[in-house]
């Protein structure tokens, strides 16, 4: 599959360190265009609708509307956006709930991050991304 170019980056976290840290990272990798932040998935859905992500970063920890909620709004709002799950939490449960709700990936804010611009790269293309580990793994969607 041929990727976007640039992928378009829609992040939802209320961690302002690692936002930065991310926003930083694909801006000097080159191929990405920033979206920009949400602090919470609140207004994920009429975003995404209006700004038209390839993905969203969004994290499973915050305050206010459930990520999971969330995620299902944001297929309705925005069917072609593809979420990854970020978090500090490697927790089967959650894996699990991020999967069923329709997540393309699932990985650590701790991963290095060349492992998370390859982890965008390869959900934009159409693969499934599963992490945290030292070795991520990947399989076809």
């Amino acid at each position: 599959m041929r990727l976007p170019n640039p992928i378009k980056v829609l992040c939802v976290d209320d961690d302002e360190l690692v936002v930065q840290i991310l926003k930083i990272t694909l801006k000097n990798v080159g191929g990405f265009q920033w979206l920009g932040q949400l602090k919470d998935a609140g207004d994920l859905a009429a975003t995404a609708r209006r700004e038209r992500p390839d993905i969203v970063l969004l994290d499973l920890c915050m305050p206010g509307k459930s990520p999971f909620v969330a995620l299902e709004e944001l297929k309705q709002a925005c069917p072609s956006a593809r979420a990854i799950m970020l978090t500090g939490y490697a927790n089967k449960h959650m894996i699990d709930r991020a999967i069923e709700a329709g997540a393309w990936g699932y990985l650590s804010k701790h991963d290095e991050g060349w492992s998370l611009v390859a982890a965008i790269k390869r959900v934009a293309g159409g693969e499934f991304v599963m992490g945290p580990a030292p070795n991520l793994e990947y399989a076809t969607r």
